[in-house]
């Protein structure tokens, strides 16, 4: 009976990941389709170049047409998948645009990797198990194996995101002081905000290429709209750092309250050095904590044998004598 019921599950999941399958072919059908009918309306309103200018010539321009159609197959179908994230979804275009993922189909990539790459995995893994395995009890142990891939998979691009903004905070944190320091030298030397925070994020792309994009995106959009508040909101948001509030906090109140730039930066620096002298001091706090582990077991060992070994020694030295 048990057999039996295997069995009717089986062919259960592999009904459904068939009916999947066929789900994904007609989005990719489907997608393929409007790409054509929407270069058909191009070429028929002449808003394109003719057919025989825009054909890619040599093996560099077939790959390079192969890769944008690859990316429009991937948008299409994440537009698709992008409701799986439901209210999410603003908070995952945040998280992804401070780890440097601008793109306007960044979102709609991650929602595809998210969703697809589990289900390659389970199919790939239910091709394997029936090629590998006999129908019965001895496949929950491959059918464990393929699940917790595709679990994998699903949170493996969550962890890439995740490292790749935490290293690009740590960078753009390290380079932060010199900005400021910069700031307060171009200030004093007459140049204002806009000015001042061209030139540094200019001086800084060699050595801190995040955060001078940053500040240059910055300024552009000053520049733009006119309005900085939305501008430092916008840097806010890209790179969520307690250093860069203040910063732009800072600015804000220079903009709306006529502080002069250079003494707002000076006092911005001078609070920004004993944040850093504090956590300093913090971490010199904690090494007494973190040496007990190596005290205990590196350093007690070798000194327990200096002190008792020779007592020891003697100690046994009485036994074999007889004394």
């Amino acid at each position: 009976m048990s057999e039996g019921l295997m069995q009717n599950m089986f062919w259960l999941a592999f009904g459904g990941l068939a009916l999947v399958s066929l789900g994904c072919a007609a989005l990719l059908h489907h997608e393929v389709q409007r790409s054509r009918l929407a270069g058909r309306l191009h070429r028929a309103k002449a808003s394109t170049p003719p057919r025989q200018s825009t054909r890619p010539t040599g093996q560099g321009g077939s790959f390079a047409h192969a890769v944008r159609s690859a990316r429009a197959v991937i948008a299409g179908i994440g537009e698709r998948f992008a409701a799986v994230l439901g209210g999410e979804a603003h908070d995952t275009a945040s998280e992804l645009a401070s780890a440097g993922f601008r793109s306007r189909d960044a979102l709609l990539i991650y929602a595809f990797l998210k969703t697809v790459l589990p289900l390659i995995a389970v199919i790939v893994g239910l091709v394997w198990m029936l090629a590998t395995t006999d129908i019965g009890i001895d496949m929950l142990f491959p059918a464990a194996k393929v699940i917790a891939a595709a679990l994998f998979l699903s949170k493996g691009v969550d962890y890439v995101v995740s490292h790749r903004r935490k290293t690009r905070m740590a960078r753009i944190r390290k380079g932060f002081p010199d900005l400021l320091e910069l700031l307060v030298i171009s200030s004093e030397a007459g140049l204002g905000p806009q000015p001042a925070l061209q030139r540094v994020a200019n001086e800084l792309a060699a050595i801190n290429a995040e955060l001078a994009h940053e500040i240059l995106l910055m300024v552009s959009e000053m520049r733009m709209t006119n309005d900085r508040r939305a501008a430092y909101d916008r840097l806010n948001t890209r790179v969520p750092l307690p250093e860069i509030g203040v910063f732009t906090q800072t600015l804000d109140q220079s903009d709306t309250y006529g502080t002069p730039f250079s003494k707002a930066m000076r006092t911005l620096i001078a609070e920004q050095r004993a944040n850093r002298l504090m956590a300093i001091e913090e971490k010199a706090a904690r090494l007494p904590v973190i040496m007990t582990l190596p005290l205990i077991f590196c350093i007690m060992p070798a000194v327990f044998v200096v002190l008792v070994g020779p007592a020891a020694l003697s100690v046994f030295d009485n036994i074999l004598s007889g004394g």
